[in-house]
This record gives structure tokens, sequence and C-alpha cells, in this order.
């Protein structure tokens, strides 16, 4: 290459630390630098990154979390697998089937993987798009990091690679693309269903939390989760007199978990906006003020728990957002399947933004596949019904866990994070603010109409466990 290659990698590495703040470490291979900041969860001793396979051919950078990897260790019993952590399974499926294998890991996962003798790669992204990748190119290698601004400076076409795909030096592939509707006269119930995803989604040990807001979506969460965990803490923030601390109140107590309800003053939001930009990496209003209660809360669970579970992705997938009232029946299978592949542009990066700011990992059991293809082949009767003249949204899953709630939250309007917690009220948050504080922070971005600022077509790439993982390699 005609770069500095130490050079971008020492750049593509520094800024992102507070993705992984148990260890810093990076490899120098010769034809690949790797390196990982890394939130320890599973096998917080053994599974150090970069991560060499058993024959010490090849490296692997990986973020996430792969729920099947016992199952997938029984099978491929024949590799002599050296961690307990789950991102090595990734050697021996890839090795068996290429990256068609894919398939089968049930999780949210982006990881690189680098064959040391010659120099080959694959890149990798979950099917939703929930772990990010961004790729850029650099003389005649790529560069790939957690978040933008690893970027910053860097010249080039700067992409994130779409989910359910992956990439080799031979260019872009997919693995994954949802299923059609299928009409199926019997079907696992919903409840079950979501049952699975939770179980799946708990760590196997140390201590795990929920986010609770009091709506049915972060409810029904708690709610399946309490039954299998019920050391469960349930996380809550609002200014004083908020909607969603009243809710999320009554349904800590009928669960029995223990709450902690964070409240804030606008002081407080005000002096944590610039820093949420920061981290956000857009300065969209609505989604700045849907970021800010997140940001503020995430630190309060930094001091308890590296893992916490969400609802996100009920509303994309159960019809939650009040614009699909406005649209004719047989238009919602199509608004439905355009919302949940706009996740990861939206949501999925304010999310994870929010979270691994303070290093945590934020788990969605509404976006494992399983739940995901069931919501899919729902009508849409069983995802907006009316009754008594009152059109009821996501009434398949409130149907689905209406024993375990409150009848009052779990039939509960929805309220956006911002409003909910009471953020929306502030004067925070306004369009020349953001606009203001994100060319501060990012004086390098394009402008309007250019990549950064169109931020939330791009999410970062993060490393195993919310480590952001950064890779330079060559040929």
């Amino acid at each position: 290459m005609d770069v500095d290659e130490a050079a971008v990698f020492a750049r593509l590495f520094a800024p992102l630390g507070h993705r992984g703040p148990d260890e810093s470490r990076a490899i120098d291979a010769g034809r690949a630098r790797l390196g990982c900041h890394r939130l320890a969860i599973v096998d917080a001793a053994g599974g150090r990154q970069p991560l060499p396979s058993s024959d010490g051919r090849r490296l692997l950078v990986f973020n996430g979390e792969i729920y099947n990897h016992r199952a997938l260790r029984d099978e491929f019993r024949g590799y002599a697998f050296q961690t307990e952590t789950d991102g090595e399974v990734i050697f021996p499926v890839v090795a068996a089937e290429g990256p068609q294998g894919l398939r089968r890991l049930r999780g949210m996962f982006a990881f690189v993987l680098v064959d040391l003798a010659s120099g080959d790669f694959l890149a990798a992204r979950d099917p939703l798009g929930i772990k990010p990748l961004y790729v850029l190119p650099v003389g005649d290698g790529h560069a790939f990091a957690s978040e933008m601004k690893a970027f910053a400076g860097l010249d080039g076409p700067l992409r994130f690679l779409p989910p359910g795909h992956y990439l080799t030096a031979r260019g872009l592939g997919r693995y994954y693309r949802a299923p059609a509707r299928r009409w199926r006269i019997e079907r696992p119930s919903l409840r079950r269903v979501l049952e699975e995803a939770v179980r799946t989604h708990l760590p196997e040990a140390g201590p795990c939390g929920v986010l609770l807001s009091g709506g049915v979506d972060s409810s029904a969460v708690a709610a399946l989760a309490a039954r299998i965990r019920p050391d469960l803490t349930a996380y809550t923030i609002g200014l004083r007199g908020a909607p969603d601390t009243g809710a999320a109140a009554e349904v800590a107590a009928y669960l029995g978990l223990r709450h902690v309800v964070l409240e804030v003053s606008e002081d407080e939001a005000r002096a944590a906006l610039a820093p949420a930009v920061w981290h956000l990496e857009n300065h969209h209003p609505a989604m700045v003020r849907n970021a800010l209660p997140l940001y503020l809360l995430s630190r309060r669970v930094s001091e308890d728990t590296k893992v916490v579970l969400g609802g996100d992705g009920a509303d994309e997938l159960f019809a939650g957002y009040d614009y699909l009232a406005s649209l004719a029946p047989r238009a919602w299978p199509e608004a439905l399947e355009a919302g949940i592949n706009e996740l990861h542009r939206t949501e999925l990066q304010r999310v994870d933004r929010m979270t691994m700011a303070h290093g945590v990992e934020l788990r969605v059991p509404f976006l494992d596949l399983p739940v995901v293809e069931h919501a899919i082949d729902l009508p849409g009767s069983a995802k907006i019904r009316t009754v008594r003249g009152r059109r009821i949204a996501k009434w398949a899953l409130r149907a689905a866990v209406a024993d375990l709630l409150p009848a009052s939250v779990c039939w509960r309007d929805k309220a956006p994070f911002a409003a909910g917690s009471g953020f929306a009220g502030l004067a925070l948050g306004d369009a020349e603010t953001c606009r203001r504080l994100w060319s501060e922070q990012f004086p390098h971005a394009r402008d309007a109409d250019g990549i950064w600022t169109d931020a939330d077509r791009f999410t970062g790439f993060d490393e195993h466990h919310g480590q952001p993982l950064l890779a330079l390699f060559r040929r």
C-alpha cells in the first residue's frame, strides 16, 4: 500500500475505546492489522481478541453475540476450540460451508476474518444489522471500524456493509433474505416464540437488566425475562412526573423486580446533549431527542451491568406506528417490511451508539429471527384491530402477554421515548442547536447531502460484545 498503514490504523483505533473498556489489544500480523477494545462478557478470561484459529492461520475480530454457539460447538466437535467465547464458532462454520453458512448463526454480529497466509478476508454483518460495520477502501486494502468518527480525516467512499451481507476481496455477497409471507395452517404461538427469544438473549452468567419505559414492548420483555431471571433489574429514566416513570414503576412492582429510576433535571439533560450528539454521529433533531434519555440511562446502567434487554423492534414488527392508520390495510405489509429494512439506519443506530457510549451491550429479543419471521407471517388483522371504535396497534403482541402485565400497561397507547420520559418538552435538541454541535464536533464532515450528515444511513462496526472492531489489511 502507498499509505502509512500504522498511522491509519492508529487513527482508527484511538477514538473508540469507550465501546470496550475491559481490554484494548492490537496485532500487526503483516498482511493485516487488527484491534479490539473489548467488553468482556462470554469467556471474560479466555476470549481475548483478535482471536486466532486453532491452526494459527486465521485471525478474527468479532462483535456481538451468537446465541446458538453451544449447539454449534457440539456439531463441530472436530474443531479444536481454544476458548469458550461464542465468536469462535465462526471458524469451523465458515471453513465447512463458506459465507452461506452464516445463515446458521443465531444472533447479532459483525466480524472480520483474515487468512494470514493468503491475505483473503471475510467481513460480515448479521441479518438485520443489529451490529453495524463500516468499510473504507484504503490504498489497495480496506479499513473497518465501529463508528464514523474513526475515519475522520480519511478520504474515500465510506459505506456500511448492508445487513445480511458479506464482503470479500472478490466483492459483496448476500447470505440472508427475509422470507416472503407464508400462509401456514399451523404455526407456533407468538407467546412461545417470544419466550424462546428472551430465554436465548439472557446472558449465561452475571447480572442483567432490562430497559423499562412502561410501554407494552419493554414491559413484555421484562415480564418474560423475569420468569427466567427473577434477579433482573429494571431501569427507567424520566424527568420528575414523566408518564413513563409511573407506568414503569407499576410494571416493576407487578413483576417483583428491583427498579432503578433515574430522575434527571433539565440542566443534566442539557449538559449531556453535546456528548450524545458526538456518540450518535447524527444531528437530526428527532434522533437526538430520542437518543438523549438513553445516553443518560446507559451511563447509570453501566454502574451495575454490561448487558440489558430492550423492547426495540416491536413497533416495526407488529405495526406500532401511527402512520399505518392512514394507509389501506393492503399497504401494511410493504410498509412494515420497509420499516424492518430501515431499522439499521435509525433505531438500531440510536440504541447501539447510546448504550455503547458507556460500554453496555443492548440485546433485542424482538429482532431474533424466529420472532421476525413469525411477525412477517401474521396477517394485518392480527396487528391492528378495532375494538369498540378504538384502533389498537400491536394487537397480537398485547394479546400474547396480556396475562403477564397489568391491563393498564398492556393496553396503554404508544408514546415515543422522548415524550414518555419527558424529554420532548424540553427546549433541547432543536435543529439549529443539533446542527451547530454537529459542525463543531465533526468539522471534517461534509454538507447536508454528504455521507457524514446523512448519518442515519451508516451504522458503525462494533467489536465483540460491543468492543469496536478495527481492522486494516491488504491482499
